[in-house]
C-alpha cells in the first residue's frame, strides 16, 4: 500500500495521506493477529479442510483491506461499490463503478492496477514466496488459488516453485513495459496496462480503455501478451529454460491456439462483409477483442456491443471457455472443455460399442475417472450458479435479459465487460448494493472455482 505513494509524489498529489493511513490500518490488524496467534509449538500442518477457510478467508480480506484507500480518498465513499471495485481488482475481473477513471490521483489508480497484478498470479502464491512459514501446508493452499483442475511443480518445493512463478510473472510484466514505451505509450501508462495486461485484469487509466491510444502497434502488442497470459505459467517458465517444444507438444495449449485463431478468422470475416469493409481492420480489431475476452482480460479497442449478432454472441461464449490452466485467466478454462467433449465423444462411442473401455487422455497423458468426475460436476455447478445468479439479477433489477446474463457471465468468469448496459463503454455503478453484493460474490467463486467457497457453505464442513 506504501508503494503508490512514489507516484503521488513524483505527480505532486494530494492522496499521499490516504496510502500512509491505509497501511497503518492494515498493519496494526496485521500485527495484532500475529501477537495474538504466537505460540512456541511445533507449526501445525494445514490440513485440505483447513485450506479451504483459509484461502476464502486470505481474498475476502484483502478485498476489504484493499477497499479502504478509495473510501478515505471519497472516490468511493460507499463501503458496496469500494469492496466491489477491490474485488473486481483482486480477482482479475474489471469490472467496475466508477464512471471517470481519468479525473482520480495518479497513485489511485497505480493502486487499482497493482491489485489486479497482484491478484494475477495469485495473493496466497504471493504470501508463499515471501513469507516462508506459509510454507507450512503451502501446496494445500496454492492447489485452492491456481486455477484449473491439475496442478503442476516447477520445483520440489513448494516455496521454490511460487519464487520461479512470480520470476516468471515479473520478467513477463518487465518486458511488456518497455515493449509499449518503446511503441509510444507514456511510462506510466505503460506500467499501469502491463499490470493489467499480465493479470489479465483489463483496469485501464483511460476511459475508452486501450481506444484512447488509437495505435495499431500497441494494440498488437496488447494483444500478443494478453495471448501469453492466457496461457500456461510453467509453459512460459520451461521457455526461458530453453524448452521450446514444450508449447506444441501441450494438448491444451494447441486447443487454446486453434479456437483463439477460428474466432479470431469467423468475426473478421463477418465483420468485413458488413462493418468495416476491409479485411485487415476487420483482423485488427477482431484478433483485439477476442483475446481480451477469451483470456478474460476485458480491455476494449471499440464497442464490441455494436457488432453484428453472431460475433456478439461468439464473444459471449467465449467468456466461458477462458484460458489455459495455470494461466491468469478466468472463466471453465481449455483444459476443462477439452475433456468434456472427449468425454462426450466417448459416451456417443460407448452406444455403438458398450463393452469398450476407452481412457479419456489429455495429450498422452490418461486422465483418471475422479478427475473426468470433478471436471463434469464443476461444469454442471458453473453453469448452475450462473443461471441462478442471472435469474436473481433479471428479478432485482428487472434488467432485460441481455444485460443480466452478460453481468453474470462477465463477472463470474472474471472477464469484466458485458453487453447492454454493463457493455465495453459501460460500467456497474448504476446497479443496487444488492447487486452488487452478489456480482462480487460471482467474482470470488469464479477466482477460487468454485468448491473452495462452496464448501464452506456445506452442513458436513462444519463438522468435526
Amino acid at each position: 500500500m506504501l508503494v503508490p505513494i512514489i507516484c503521488s509524489v513524483i505527480y505532486r498529489e494530494d492522496d499521499i495521506w490516504v496510502f500512509i493511513v491505509s497501511a497503518a490500518i492494515t498493519s496494526v490488524f496485521g500485527f495484532t493477529l500475529e501477537f495474538l496467534t504466537r505460540t512456541t509449538e511445533k507449526a501445525y500442518e494445514f490440513q485440505r479442510k483447513d485450506g479451504f477457510l483459509i484461502a476464502s478467508l486470505c481474498w475476502i480480506t484483502a478485498a476489504h483491506f484493499g477497499a479502504i484507500p478509495y473510501m478515505l480518498y471519497g472516490v468511493l465513499p460507499n463501503p458496496i461499490d469500494a469492496v466491489f471495485e477491490t474485488i473486481a481488482g483482486f480477482t482479475t475481473t474489471g469490472a467496475t463503478v466508477i464512471k471517470n477513471v481519468e479525473i482520480l490521483p495518479h497513485g489511485i489508480l497505480f493502486w487499482r492496477n497493482l491489485t489486479q497484478w497482484l491478484g494475477g498470479m495469485g495473493i496466497i502464491v504471493l504470501g508463499i514466496a515471501i513469507l516462508p512459514r506459509l510454507a507450512v501446508g503451502g501446496m494445500q493452499l496454492m492447489a485452492l488459488e491456481t486455477p484449473g483442475p491439475t496442478k503442476e511443480k516447477i520445483a520440489p518445493r513448494i516455496v521454490e516453485t511460487a519464487k520461479k512463478l512470480w520470476g516468471v510473472y515479473i520478467a513477463l510484466t518487465l518486458l511488456l513495459i518497455l515493449s509499449l514505451v518503446l511503441a509510444g505509450m507514456p511510462i506510466y501508462d505503460s506500467i499501469v496496462h502491463s499490470f493489467t495486461t499480465l493479470s489479465t485484469g483489463g483496469f485501464s487509466s483511460k476511459n475508452l480503455s486501450i481506444a484512447a491510444y488509437n495505435s495499431p502497434i500497441i494494440e498488437l502488442i496488447i494483444t500478443f501478451f494478453m495471448f501469453i497470459a492466457g496461457a500456461n505459467f510453467v509453459l512460459h517458465y520451461g521457455l526461458f529454460k530453453g524448452e521450446f517444444k514444450k508449447f506444441y507438444q501441450n494438448s491444451e495449449f494447441r486447443f487454446y491456439f486453434f479456437v483463439t485463431i477460428f474466432a479470431v478468422l469467423v468475426i473478421s470475416i463477418q465483420l468485413w462483409a458488413e462493418d468495416y469493409h476491409s479485411f485487415l481492420k476487420s483482423l485488427r480489431f477482431s484478433s483485439f477483442q477476442v483475446l481480451s475476452i477469451s483470456t478474460t482480460t476485458g480491455y476494449a479497442t471499440t464497442n464490441f456491443d455494436l457488432w453484428p449478432s453472431f460475433s456478439k454472441w461468439l464473444l459471449f461464449l467465449l467468456m466461458f471457455v477462458g484460458g489455459c490452466a495455470g494461466s491468469t485467466a478466468g472463466a471453465i478454462k481449455n483444459i476443462r472443455i477439452m475433456v468434456l467433449f472427449k468425454k462426450g465423444y466417448r459416451e456417443v462411442y460407448k452406444l455403438i460399442y458398450p463393452k469398450a473401455v476407452i481412457p479419456i487422455r489429455v495429450g498422452d497423458t490418461p486422465v483418471g475417472e475422479d478427475v473426468v468426475s470433478s471436471i463434469a460436476s464443476f461444469f454442471l455447478l458453473y453453469i448452475f450458479i450462473f443461471l441462478i445468479a442471472s435469474l436473481l439479477i433479471m428479478g432485482i433489477e428487472n434488467e432485460d435479459i441481455i444485460t443480466a446474463i452478460s453481468a453474470c457471465a462477465a463477472t463470474f468468469g472474471n472477464v469484466g465487460p458485458g453487453l447492454g448496459k454493463v457493455g465495453p463503454i459501460e460500467q456497474y455503478g448504476y446497479l443496487s448494493n444488492f447487486t452488487k453484493v452478489i456480482l462480487s460474490l460471482l467474482m470470488l467463486i469464479g477466482r477460487l472455482e468454485l468448491f473452495a467457497i462452496l464448501v464452506l457453505f456445506t452442513p458436513a464442513y462444519w463438522k468435526n
